[in-house]
């Protein structure tokens, strides 16, 4: 995929897609999902995170530690829906 913008990411969230991503060989999703904004890695039940809103999620969600734009350049964009 040709360069996406974290901007781009937050605006397309924002409308309701959904993403899924790569972070060091683990695939996650971020979307919003039966009404609420949704995080999680694939095939871990356990790791869901839900949100209030869009930015609560951002917030919430940590990677290393680290929140989704901070790590932005090592995120790969696998697909949106």
């Amino acid at each position: 995929m040709e360069q996406y913008s974290y901007e781009e990411f937050l605006e397309d969230l924002s409308m309701g897609r959904e993403i899924h991503f790569i972070y060091k060989n683990d695939n996650y999703y971020i979307g919003c999902g039966t009404g609420q904004f949704m995080f999680w890695k694939s095939y871990d039940s356990t790791s869901e995170i839900v949100g209030d809103g869009l930015e609560d999620l951002l917030r919430k969600v940590r990677l290393d530690g680290k929140q989704i734009k901070e790590i932005w350049d090592l995120i790969e964009i696998d697909t949106i829906f």
